[in-house]
């Protein structure tokens, strides 16, 4: 395992003592994620994740989005292998986020239509630099997630970064983007 897949596995909250097991289930994830068994959140869990995931992260023109790279398994795989104290977290966080869902629209969020899916994101992220509800401390711990899982995974990391692996530059080519034109 190199450094950075066990600081990234670490950092967002795997128990030290799960680290191999973890970064096992993870290179199965990587090579066949149809053969990933849900190892933390029931298949329901998993749809409203893997759906606040794809509203982070959307496919588009660009990407095919969260979705597309499993992003809801990768956080199944870092809750499964994260201590009692953070297991018990993400399922009472995700359990006041559906609350949420149910009290503003009267309906779980895999029910709501996109654009209650979306408002509701919208409230919960108001306050993403200083969560004070279960709720927002869930929608910060998967974005969190989403962003490490996505840009770490073939789709993200290749195809839409690019990414082409260390190399070695006889010289560096700087920006290439024309002045006051950047991304």
């Amino acid at each position: 395992m190199n450094r950075r897949t066990a600081l990234g596995l670490l950092g967002l909250g795997v128990a030290a003592s799960r680290l191999e097991a973890a970064h096992q289930h993870l290179h199965v994830l990587q090579k066949n994620p149809k053969d990933y068994k849900l190892q933390f959140f029931s298949p329901q869990e998993d749809a409203l994740v893997d759906r606040v995931a794809e509203l982070i992260i959307p496919a588009d023109e660009h990407s095919p989005g969260a979705h597309a790279a499993h992003v809801s398994y990768y956080i199944d795989l870092v809750a499964a292998h994260s201590p009692e104290a953070a297991k018990a977290e993400w399922k009472s966080r995700l359990a006041a986020f559906e609350e949420m869902a149910r009290a503003g629209h009267g309906k779980p969020f895999a029910e709501l239509d996109g654009k209650d899916q979306a408002a509701l994101l919208d409230k919960v992220s108001a306050n993403e630099k200083s969560p004070g509800s279960p709720a927002e401390h869930f929608f910060v711990d998967v974005k969190k997630a989403t962003l490490f899982g996505y840009y770490t995974s073939e789709i993200g990391l290749l195809r839409e970064l690019g990414y082409q692996g260390n190399q070695a530059l006889g010289s560096f080519p700087g920006c290439t983007h024309p002045a006051g034109e950047h991304l």
